[in-house]
């Protein structure tokens, strides 16, 4: 079995823990996604879920080589400082060969990639302080190492929307086949002009807010973030008690339209945790607020779940973090399962309209408190098929 210790979290809806699970429970009616850019190709503005910290706030990371210098790790030092005391008490009776780090990811450094390509446009040099390491998938998981002492494993995964989900059924495995005592595992990402881009080219970036299992939804915000775990062996009021890894591979960039990957995946969470569908408390949905994954995924939940479990997608509180995303959401789910959550609540799922009637039908959340929760499960579906369902619980 695999425990989550503790949880280092920041996004649009705060900085930290207690920050964060107030503004979504207690806060809802507030817009945590704002203006961002304008697309390079036409006067749209993109909404975005940016972190809700300031560069004065950030981290200084001025005392490491330039190549570890960007705001993705920033944003990943400041989750990590979160869950430092934890670790140090872990860490105690370890050795730092036993500690791994394994961290999902799919902007890296190319916010600062970006910055340079103009500086070289405009000034015909690449700026001295640039790095090409800043960009490299890896370099968050190399950087947190290099911060924590790890000499374990270490690496990043970037499998797009599903990475970090995917980072941590990688952490459960590495403690399952006693290559690690200890992981730091979860994701971050960082706004840039590449995906908000890419996606407006795809039609799939929504005209203003996203309306997650709306008859109105047309596509995504994106935002940014970081989300880490201590991951361990030591018995811990929350674990990590399933993942379920499916690939149906129907397309580049659409998902199955019906569901059988997605359905798959959260049938093997379940067989992998020893649960079934009844035991389920909580579904945060991949919830992306676009026309097709929004169709198929409330197919494949009622599939398996009826229209019985408490559903939600949070994406309108937060965007759509890519690669950090099913860290970020699994850390809503801890959040959710930990005395954070004072009122037993859980998170509405927010849209300016109401509920599309021809999606097949679940229970979504409007205004939830005083649940009994034991079992909660989160969903993230990566382009290529690329699906992963975790499950985390109380002990």
């Amino acid at each position: 079995m695999s425990y989550l210790h503790d949880l280092g979290i920041v996004c649009s809806l705060g900085k930290d823990k207690l920050s964060v699970i107030d503004s979504l429970l207690n806060h809802p009616e507030n817009e945590y996604l704002t203006a961002w850019q304008q697309a390079v190709d036409s006067e749209k503005q993109f909404i975005c879920g940016q972190a809700t910290v300031s560069q004065t706030e950030l981290p200084n990371l001025s005392e490491f080589s330039s190549k570890y210098q960007s705001r993705n790790n920033q944003l990943a030092m400041l989750a990590y400082q979160q869950i430092s005391p934890t670790l140090f008490s872990l860490t105690k009776h370890s050795t730092p060969a036993r500690i791994a780090v394994v961290i999902g990811t799919s902007t890296s450094g190319i916010k600062e990639g970006e910055q340079a390509k103009a500086c070289l446009n405009s000034d015909n040099q690449w700026p001295q302080d640039y790095h090409y390491h800043m960009q490299e998938m890896v370099s968050p998981a190399e950087f947190l190492a290099k911060v924590s002492g790890a000499k374990g494993p270490v690496y990043s995964i970037s499998t797009a929307c599903s990475s970090s989900a995917k980072a941590m059924a990688s952490a459960q495995a590495l403690l399952e086949a006693d290559l690690a005592d200890i992981v730091i595992c979860g994701g971050v990402d960082t706004l840039s002009h590449l995906p908000n881009n890419g996606f407006n080219s795809l039609e799939s970036i929504a005209s203003q807010y996203c309306n997650p299992l709306s008859a109105e939804r047309d596509g995504i915000n994106i935002g940014e973030g970081a989300a880490l775990f201590v991951m361990a062996k030591q018995p811990a009021e929350i674990k990590l008690c399933g993942v379920g890894e499916t690939s149906d591979a129907h397309h580049i960039s659409a998902p199955h339209p019906s569901g059988e990957g997605a359905q798959a995946a959260m049938q093997k969470a379940l067989e992998h945790a020893s649960l079934s569908p009844s035991d389920i408390d909580y579904i945060n949905l991949h919830g992306t607020a676009t026309i097709k994954n929004d169709e198929m995924e409330a197919l494949a939940v009622h599939s398996l779940f009826g229209a019985k479990v408490p559903c939600s997608s949070t994406k309108r509180f937060t965007g759509h973090t890519l690669g950090a995303a099913g860290a970020i959401e699994s850390a809503i789910l801890w959040l959710l399962l930990s005395n954070f959550n004072k009122t037993c609540a859980l998170p509405v799922n927010k849209s300016d309209f109401g509920i599309d009637a021809k999606l097949a039908n679940i229970s979504t959340v409007k205004n939830q408190t005083n649940i009994k929760l034991r079992y909660c499960l989160s969903n993230s579906f990566a382009f290529g098929g690329n699906n992963i369902s975790v499950i985390i619980g109380k002990s």
